[in-house]
């Protein structure tokens, strides 16, 4: 049976899933440092990269948030947004 983030093409090949998902969002306590208030850790992850984050603001925000964070994040390894690491073509 495939992993969650594998799927099985015809032929029995398979095909590791390659975009970007919010797979949780969760309270945590404010930072040192931070200002008081609602704080939350949300992870974005694809097969390969997980990336977590902590930011401010109500459970629907910090998920709004997330989920626009990893759009970004498809749309740039989807090559319609161009990398700023990207090499410059030479002229």
């Amino acid at each position: 049976m495939p992993q969650a983030n594998e799927q099985v093409q015809a032929g029995g090949a398979k095909h590791v899933a390659r975009e970007y998902s919010v797979t949780s969002v969760e309270k945590i306590d404010p930072p040192e440092g931070g200002e008081a208030g609602n704080w939350y850790r949300y992870v974005v992850e694809n097969a390969r990269s997980t990336i977590t984050g902590c930011r401010r603001g109500s459970l629907q925000q910090v998920t709004r948030h997330a989920k626009s964070f990893a759009e970004e994040l498809n749309a740039r390894a989807g090559g319609r947004v161009a990398s700023p690491w990207a090499p410059r073509q030479k002229k």
